[in-house]
């Protein structure tokens, strides 16, 4: 007996040997049949759910290849300072946050996320004199709308132990005022640093907040993440698998490690192997850049880590937003072919944000797998225009020519970063238009079945997973996306207003629009 049966659907099933179907029936936890209208009469209907989906989209479970679930979480119980909700001056900021802290007693941290110096009337960060006008008896610290910039105040500093004498850690700036030395409070790329200092959220709090997360997932059609924190520990590890054991947070997870905690686990392998499938660890993070103002890692580093991770067989996923990072990635990659082949070993590449046409080539040949975030054009895409160089806009998240060249790639939203509703990264990837209309490199569009495929069978196989997830197939996981209307029908700037009527998870409906 079939529970569940999907009828009179325009499912797009990214299945290449069957590319449409009417009907899909489940069974158990797996897809049990794909084909036509004309199969319904084969089945029993006692006992089974049969829906007629009156010619709607039905889809593979959207997978987001690249997020930050527990950053999500945290950034639920913070304060927004985002521009969307009316946050367009340091005054604005200092205004939220003093108000805040009237509700809290002193000496309590007070978090605050997402906001935007390009949006801000000063056109520059806060800095700690900024906030502690605001909060003077309060830790504060504010988030970045990109993760990697935060702001202290004075109290704050004085907790995690940032004076005029501490030296920048490896890969971080401290900010410093250069007529006295003292530290502005502004912080770059020293998220990992932090998230050891900052005193953690209250586990009742944080799981109430992961269960807001998983809702809201859900609701997106979102059925699978690959969790991209490079804080990731066993720790973070241990209560994913509680928040999935007490059904809290319900999609697929997928984890990949900062590669410390990756050489920490490393004889505990067998133990995490055995673990539950659904809270699997298959890459490792690198977060590679030039805050510093010099690779970091450098090139025979990030080669010695890469090997590290091949050997254990996991992947490597290597934070490259400029091209000095990807050439050095390929670099390594190349080498390790040579010298220790491993059969596709889908080392990764998060973001490739800025990637000239060479660089397409090279990482096709070397089977470089990107995951990037084409969600990042429509919300980022006015900042991109007005502050970066003409030479270099023309190679921004270049997606039609990566899949010219024959790059894999996997999409994600990197949320909280952006929203993680994937039909607002499909309408991107297709129309190549910033919020307010401004067009992004219009001929890296790509077609509507590429930004879905992108979504769902190219993000599966960014994790090795494709052999199980990403499309309706008869024996994957049934892991299903049914809309409220067809998508093939209607106006590509009409998609991210699309719906998600039903998101079925392993054969259970998870989520269900009240019509």
């Amino acid at each position: 007996m079939c529970e569940l049966i999907f009828y009179n659907a325009r499912a797009i099933t990214m299945n290449p040997a069957q590319p449409l179907a009417q009907l899909v029936a489940i069974r158990g936890k797996k897809i049990f049949a794909v084909g036509d209208n004309s199969a319904l009469s084969g089945f029993p209907k006692r006992g089974s759910r049969v829906i007629d989906c009156g010619g709607k989209t039905l889809l593979p479970g959207f997978i987001d290849a690249h997020c930050h679930i527990y950053a999500y979480g945290e950034n639920i119980l913070s304060l927004s300072l985002s521009p969307r909700d009316g946050v367009l001056s340091i005054a604005d900021i200092q205004r939220l946050i003093h108000n805040h802290s009237r509700t809290k007693r002193s000496g309590t941290w007070i978090r605050a996320k997402g906001y935007d110096e390009f949006y801000l009337a000063e056109k520059r960060h806060p800095n700690r004199w900024d906030l502690d006008r605001a909060a003077p008896a309060h830790p504060v610290k504010l988030s970045h709308r990109s993760g990697h910039a935060h702001v202290l105040n004075s109290l704050a500093l004085k907790y995690v132990g940032i004076s005029a004498e501490t030296g920048d850690p490896p890969g971080g700036v401290i900010d410093r005022d250069p007529a006295t030395g003292e530290p502005t409070g502004i912080l770059y790329g020293m998220s990992e640093y932090l998230s050891k200092r900052v005193p953690s959220l209250d586990d009742t709090d944080l799981k109430q907040s992961i269960a807001l997360v998983n809702r809201r997932l859900l609701s997106y059609g979102i059925t699978s993440v690959q969790d991209a924190s490079s804080a990731n520990n066993r720790d973070r590890w241990q209560r994913f698998l509680s928040w999935k054991t007490q059904k809290v947070f319900l999609p697929r997870v997928t984890m990949m490690m900062g590669y410390r905690h990756f050489l920490e686990m490393i004889r505990e392998r067998r133990e995490l192997d055995s673990a539950d499938s659904e809270v699997c660890i298959t890459g490792v993070k690198i977060v590679a850049g030039q805050v510093t103002g010099s690779l970091n890692p450098g090139p025979e580093e990030l080669t010695r880590m890469i090997a590290v991770i091949q050997q254990a067989g996991l992947q490597a996923a290597v934070h490259g937003v400029e091209v000095p990072v990807i050439e050095a990635v390929c670099d390594a990659v190349e080498c390790l072919m040579k010298m220790c082949a491993r059969p596709d070993p889908r080392h990764r590449i998060e973001h490739c944000s800025l990637c000239p046409p060479p660089l397409l080539k090279r990482m096709a040949k070397l089977g470089i797998y990107v995951v990037t975030q084409p969600s990042f054009i429509h919300f980022n895409g006015e900042r991109y225009v007005k502050t970066i160089p003409a030479e270099e806009l023309e190679n921004i998240y270049p997606i039609g020519s990566m899949l010219r060249a024959g790059v894999r790639i996997g999409f994600s939203s990197d949320f909280p970063i952006v929203d993680p509703n994937p039909l607002v990264g499909i309408q991107a990837a297709i129309l190549r238009r910033a919020e307010n209309g401004v067009p992004i490199q219009p001929h890296e569009g790509i077609g509507l079945l590429d930004a879905i495929r992108l979504y769902t069978l190219g993000a599966a196989g960014a994790a090795h997973q494709e052999s199980t997830q990403g499309s309706v197939s008869p024996g994957k996981f049934a892991d299903l996306v049914l809309l409220n209307e067809d998508i093939s029908r209607i106006a590509p700037e009409h998609i991210k207003d699309v719906r998600v009527q039903m998101t079925v998870l392993d054969g259970q409906i998870v989520h269900e629009e009240q019509v």
